[in-house]
């Protein structure tokens, strides 16, 4: 039996993808920050399939000891892992510094995601045809060498776009180092409440936007199947997909020694 490990699985597009999974008789494990969200899920899920090939893990994202932890019970309670899928995003539009000093959006979106895929690469190799698929948007943007944090002229936007940024060009360079299959799928306008947290000046006009052409999560969840499907079948990696749509490979702006230092600014702070 197939088994997929879905964060951000407790609302939106993590949870229609896991149920659609459930169908397919997969093994789902679902991750989340909240204990009874968590639970709440698994019992929805597990009444509306019949299935009972589902558990979960809570974990904050924010926190790279949680990560950790929540690593370490996936592969205590499972021997493989066909489809790691990294959809946890929580926008935050106030300047928050983690326990661990880490701006908020960075270790959400870009440290936990880096640090799952180093802790989960050996089951990944061991399992046959195993793929990462990184939900985000396309909105990129450099960050800032010497202020990682953000401290000068904060906003949620400068937050999403840096982490994006990180993450593409990581994934990018994942993608020729390694042969685990690893892409980037962007939703597109989705019907779900993280929307209501987009950052300014794009809120509103996304709001607007959605209303018009907008989709539901389970056309999301069917989205990402296909992209799951078409790439086992056509063994892509490093690539880009938007909806159901190859854009071909990863494309970002970047300067000559941006992969280096990242590379090397995220190996400091995730053994720090």
């Amino acid at each position: 039996m197939k088994t997929a490990l879905i964060t951000g699985a407790t609302d939106g597009i993590g949870k229609a993808t896991a149920l659609k999974m459930l169908q397919e008789n997969w093994n789902v494990v679902v991750l989340g920050r909240n204990l009874q969200k968590v639970q709440a899920t698994i019992l929805e899920l597990q009444t509306q399939t019949g299935k009972n090939t589902i558990s979960g893990i809570t974990a904050d994202l924010s926190v790279m000891e949680d990560v950790k932890k929540a690593v370490e019970t996936f592969l205590h309670n499972n021997d493989r892992l066909d489809v790691l899928l990294l959809n946890a995003n929580a926008i935050a539009n106030e300047r928050i510094i983690t326990q661990e000093g880490n701006e908020q959006n960075f270790a959400v979106g870009y440290l936990s995601r880096v640090l799952m895929i180093q802790l989960l690469q050996d089951i990944l190799n061991k399992t046959d045809n195993s793929q990462i698929l990184s939900v985000m948007g396309r909105s990129w943007k450099r960050i800032d060498f010497d202020d990682l944090t953000i401290s000068n002229k904060f906003s949620g936007w400068k937050g999403l776009t840096r982490w994006q940024w990180s993450f593409a060009l990581f994934l990018k360079n994942y993608a020729t180092t390694n042969r685990i299959k690893c892409n980037i799928y962007s939703p597109g306008l989705v019907k779900t409440k993280i929307l209501s947290n987009e950052p300014q000046p794009m809120r509103t006009l996304v709001k607007i936007m959605n209303i018009i052409m907008g989709i539901s999560t389970t056309k999301a969840a069917e989205n990402i199947n296909h992209v799951i499907n078409e790439t086992n079948k056509f063994i892509v990696s490093g690539h880009f997909f938007e909806w159901k749509k190859d854009k071909g490979l990863i494309s970002i702006e970047y300067q000559k020694d941006d992969l280096k230092k990242l590379l090397e600014l995220t190996s400091i702070i995730l053994k720090s």
